[in-house]
Order: C-alpha cells, then sequence, then structure tokens
C-alpha cells in the first residue's frame, strides 16, 4: 500500500471518528459516560487478536465511490462509505478505516469522473 493512499486511510478515519462522535449521546453534568454500543451482528463472524486490535478474520466489507473529481477524492469516499456502513452493522469502533485489516484500494476513471472500492476486514481497538 503506497504512502498516500496510508495518509488518505489515517484522514479518513478521522473525518468518520469526527462524524461518529458527533452522533454519540452528550454526556450531561453529573451523569456517567455511555458505553460503547457493539452490535449482536459482530458475534456472528470469527475474531481474531492481530497486534493490539480485535479483527473479523474472515469477513470484509466494501465501500464503493463514483464520477469523484479527483482519484483522492474517490479514495476518501469510498473509505467514508465502509467506515459508515461498518459502524452501522457492528458499532462505531468497527468502523475506523486506520484499523481495518487486510485494506486493499482499487480505482479507475479519468479526471473528473474516478470511481474507487476500498475492501477490508473491520477491527476495533
Amino acid at each position: 500500500m503506497s504512502r498516500l493512499t496510508s495518509l488518505l486511510i489515517a484522514a479518513a478515519a478521522l473525518s468518520v471518528a469526527a462524524n461518529i462522535a458527533d452522533a454519540a449521546p452528550r454526556k450531561r453534568a453529573g451523569s456517567a459516560a455511555p458505553a460503547q454500543e457493539e452490535s449482536a451482528l459482530v458475534g456472528l463472524h470469527d475474531l481474531r487478536r492481530e497486534g493490539g486490535k480485535v479483527c473479523m478474520s474472515d469477513h470484509t466489507h466494501n465501500g464503493s465511490s463514483a464520477g469523484q473529481p479527483t482519484k483522492k477524492a474517490a479514495e476518501v469516499a469510498a473509505m467514508n462509505a465502509w467506515a459508515s456502513f461498518t459502524a452501522l452493522e457492528y458499532g462505531g469502533a468497527w468502523g475506523n478505516p486506520a484499523l481495518a485489516g487486510s485494506r486493499q484500494m482499487s480505482c479507475n476513471g479519468t479526471p473528473g469522473a474516478y470511481n474507487c472500492d476500498f475492501v477490508a476486514r473491520p477491527c476495533r481497538r
């Protein structure tokens, strides 16, 4: 994976984290912090430890983009699509493309009409 792709994944992860944080319930004064919610759907998949992460060992998600003006925009849009769906299905902790395993990005197109597909296994800390 190229350095640019790694940087794009990190940028998309920050964008997704900010969106997830904005959507999270706010803590009221004197109340306990809300617990990180995890979907019961996680239990449908085999999990394994990979370094400091827990990853789905046999399951990938796909995020796609189409018609983007630049390749960079198409890559970010594909990672954001992956992250949004993954976080919706399994919980916010699973929707970070920077933590994902077996990441693959493929793109095609011409200036003004780039399309990308991002495929990865969901992981969380």
